[in-house]
């Protein structure tokens, strides 16, 4: 049975396929030329016990398919609300592209997803997830805070240096095919919802 370009590009929910997420734009005899030349790299390195060549392809091809991409928008300029408050009497929040949930939320769709999770401050560690497949998550799984740092915002309230910490905050997955949505529906809601719990300002680890 022949088998489906989407089957064969289809990106599995592990970091190392996460740059192979632009081929489903190729068409079929350009998928069929990088499998092509990525068996004949990968034999000669097996061959040579240097993989450095496989590494150094997936790059450039990862280059020259994000280089075919239009960007998603774009603007002449961008708002800019200047920061008046001090910082230790100021509510600030922490939200994260970065695909982070709590156990029992619904993940998010890596294939694209404009939602949000609400991430209350006080979650146990524990009980903290990641559904993201298009970046290096594996310092995600180390610590959390490199992409939402809600820890680190909790210590600089404990030591006075920021007034007081927004909870829950928000956790979106940055993998978003169609960010029209995003910018009229999640994006409001959420800026509505900071807005009512007098949020002074929020820092937002992006991936």
């Amino acid at each position: 049975m022949a088998i489906e370009k989407e089957d064969l590009i289809r990106n599995p929910e592990t970091t190392p396929f996460s740059r192979l997420k632009y081929l489903a734009r190729m068409d079929d005899d350009e998928v069929a030329q990088f499998f092509n030349r990525l068996f004949h790299v990968s034999a000669v390195a097996r061959e040579n016990g240097d993989w450095t060549p496989v590494d150094r392809f997936l790059e450039e091809q990862e280059a020259v398919l994000s280089a075919r991409l239009a960007l998603p928008m774009q603007f002449d300029e961008a708002p800019w609300t200047p920061f008046k408050k001090r910082l230790s009497e100021s509510k600030i929040a922490v939200m994260t592209t970065g695909g982070i949930y709590v156990e029992g939320q619904e993940p998010f769709n890596t294939d694209g997803d404009w939602s949000y999770r609400e991430i209350p401050l006080d979650t146990p560690l524990d009980q903290l997830r990641v559904a993201h497949t298009h970046y290096d998550t594996e310092g995600v799984a180390e610590d959390v805070d490199c992409v939402l740092a809600i820890h680190r915002l909790m210590d600089m309230c404990a030591d006075g240096m920021v007034g007081e910490a927004q909870s829950p905050t928000y956790s979106f997955m940055g993998y978003i095919r169609d960010p029209a949505v995003l910018m009229e529906v999640a994006g409001p809601e959420v800026a509505d919802k900071l807005k009512a719990d007098g949020v002074d300002g929020v820092v937002i680890g992006t991936t």
